[in-house]
Parts: C-alpha cells; structure tokens; sequence
C-alpha cells in the first residue's frame, strides 16, 4: 500500500501520460531499416529502400482517411503551419488572427515571419476561439492588416467552423485549420476537419507530440492546387533539381527549410495509420471510462461531451486545488500535463504586446481549473480506473488536503 502525503492509502501504480503503440512491425522494420543503411547490411547484399515509396504510400494513406485533395506530409506540425504561413504569403506588419490557448507553435510560427499574431479568448467548454471576437477584430481592428485566421481544435474536441468559414469569404481573409494531434477528426456531417474546399489549410501532427518523441510526422491538407504546389517546392529548402545528369545540379527558388520527413518517421508513420481508426476507438472507450467514474463529483467537471470528439487529450477541470491534486496524482504514481499555459502568461508575448493576466477570462479559468489525464491506445483499463480511484480518494478527503497552494 501506498501512503501519499494527504494521507491516502491506495495500491501504488505507474501510470505514464503517454505511450506509444508500437507493434512487432515496427520493431522489424526499424531493424531493417537499420540494416539497409549500414555496412552490414550492404554486405549482405541489402540495399536501402526508395525513401520516396514510403512517402507516396504515406501520403495515400493520408488522403484516404482524411477525403482531402492534396496532402504534404513533412516532419512536424511546425513544419506545416510554417509552409501555409509562407504559401500564404504572410510577412512583416501583417496580423494573424489566433486563439490564447493554444500550443505556442502557433504564434511562433506566426512571428517566424515578423507578422503579429491577434490573440482571441476560447469557450468554456469546447475551448474553441470565439468567433464573435474574430470578428469584431475583422470590422473594427486594422481589418487590412489581418491577413489569416487560424483555428485550433483542441484536445480532439471539434470547433464549430460555419461562422469562420463565413468570415473567410466575407472579409477575404485565409483561413487554416491546426487539427494539432487529431487527425481523423470528423465533423458532424462524417467530413474529416480541414479536408473541405472552404479551408485554405488544415495542419496536424499526425501522432501525440508528447516528450520524447520516438517520431514525428506532420502533414498539410488542401483543397486549392496552387497552394499545394506552392508547399510542394517549399518543402526541401525550395531547391528544384535539374533532372538531367541524374539530378546532380540544382537551383534555389525561394527561401525555405528543410521540411523532409526523416525515413524512421515515414515508415513508422505508415504503420501507424493503418491502425489510426482502432486506436481512435480505443481512446473513446477509455473517455467513456473517465466519464463514467467522474461524473457528479462536487468541483468537478470534464471536457465537453460530443460525439465527434477523437479525445487526443482528456481534460478535466477542478473549481479549486488543482496544483495539489496534479502533486498528488503525481505521488501516485499517475503522471498528468497541462495543455495549455495561455499565451498572454508566457513571457514573451506579455512582455511584447503589454498583455494583461484578466486581458483572456475564459482562458485564464481554464488555466486555473485543467489537468490532463493520461489516455492512449493501448491504456490498460485497470490503468484508467486506477486514475479514477485516486481522483476520488483525494477528493474525499475535503477541503484541507486539496486547498491550493
């Protein structure tokens, strides 16, 4: 038994955030992988494989799942916000309209430009951006210089797009989608996120970005050809190679990184989205476990419950002690994240844009209240259950053991 310092008596587990769902496939091809790439390998008559097989078959995969037109995959979703961003032509003194509660990816994307991002306070429950203040940015707030809008959809839980999707052609703005790590999110018409016409981009990191990343890979979706020809040559530094002389000449076009998806992540991506429908299901059936256990707790609420969310995170929020309920959950054994430190609290853009702590209420409650509970494919649901029990343990204990800090 397992004495925390509240006093709780409970049968000490470790319970990780995040793991990933690596299968024998993996192993195996990682090894041959491995081999290809080394002088063993050559010896024994291996030779690397066509690391541009593995993209395209990505790349398939992708448009399969998502109904989108074009899809780019790259290396991150930095990556991706950062080639829509340059396809969209965005530059200094232009502004971007963004949410405060976010990953900051976004707004750093954003000033990698030298554009301004305009923050937007979220909704109490689906922490969507609101767009009543979209919009009264767009009519009242140096409207020219707004050039983008980008919309998050946080934690797998979907942001209602109609009225951004008005505002797009109503004051010409573009409009992207960060879907984040939800991939396969699916709107309430069964139409995957970002994959429609009316979105100029959609951008994911196809797989949970937590530390450490054992891979990554990111991806742009688009309706518009153009564009996607456009991210296409900004993806490998804008270099075109002359295809004569088996391509050993070549020329710059414009200014850009190295976007390129590393071989270790394309093929480990590929595995993984063959299993991207199940694991989504298994993460529904572990929030159904987390609802359950959770519900009608006194200072207690969890995220929104719609049937389009995929749960990328899970989110729970506590009226009071939140601090010493993660220490505790911690203690535990059960390791929890906070997603997200608003970005009118990082230290940067406060001290940039004079923004004040009461500037973003919503955001700022969601701050004070969230925890982040550990759910993945492959969870254990003894694992999830034990998360319950200690939630309830430490609640039960009253006022005294969870007065904040």
């Amino acid at each position: 038994m397992f004495l925390s310092s509240g006093g709780i008596r409970m049968d000490k587990k470790s319970v990780p955030f995040y793991l990933s769902c690596f299968r024998q496939k993996d192993f195996d091809d990682v090894m041959e992988l491995m081999k290809s790439h080394s002088i063993e390998g050559r010896e024994c008559g291996m030779f690397p494989p066509n690391k541009n097989n593995h993209v395209l078959r990505l790349e398939e995969k992708m448009l399969d799942i998502t109904g989108a037109r074009h899809v780019l995959s790259v290396s991150s979703a930095i990556s991706a916000l950062l080639i829509a961003l340059q396809a969209l032509e965005i530059k200094r003194n232009h502004r971007v309209i963004c949410s405060v509660y976010c990953h900051p990816f976004v707004p750093e994307c954003i000033r990698y430009f030298d554009a301004e991002p305009v923050f937007v306070d979220v909704d109490l429950e689906t922490l969507a951006m609101l767009p009543e203040q979209c919009e009264e940015l767009l009519r009242y707030k140096e409207r020219d210089r707004i050039k983008a809008i980008i919309v998050s959809h946080i934690g797998g839980v979907l942001a209602d797009m109609e009225p951004f999707y008005r505002m797009k052609e109503e004051y010409r703005v573009a409009l992207i989608e960060d879907l984040s790590t939800s991939l396969g999110l699916k709107n309430e018409h069964g139409q995957c996120v970002g994959s429609g016409l009316q979105t100029d981009f959609a951008i994911t990191s196809c797989f949970a970005g937590f530390a450490p990343k054992p891979f990554s890979v990111g991806a742009i979706f688009t309706g518009n050809g153009e564009l996607a020809k456009r991210c296409q040559n900004l993806r490998n530094q804008s270099i075109i190679r002359d295809r004569s002389y088996h391509g050993l000449f070549y020329d710059v076009i414009d200014v850009s990184l190295d976007h390129r998806l590393g071989l270790f992540s394309t093929v480990l991506g590929n595995n993984a989205l063959d299993f991207i429908r199940s694991d989504i299901q298994e993460r529904i059936e572990i929030a159904k476990i987390y609802y359950e256990g959770l519900k009608d707790l006194e200072g207690v609420r969890t995220m929104v419950q719609k049937p389009t969310n995929i749960y990328s995170f899970f989110m729970i929020f506590f009226e009071k002690g939140r601090d010493r309920i993660a220490s505790l959950l911690y203690e535990a054994g059960i390791e929890t994240e906070l997603h997200f430190v608003p970005i009118h609290f990082l230290s940067y853009y406060k001290n940039k844009y004079s923004l004040r702590t009461t500037q973003f209420p919503n955001a700022y409650q969601i701050y004070r209240e969230t925890l982040s509970l550990p759910i993945y494919a492959g969870m254990k649901k003894e694992d999830v259950q034990y998360v319950v029990d200690t939630i309830k343990d430490i609640l039960s204990r009253g006022d005294d053991l969870i007065a904040s800090y």
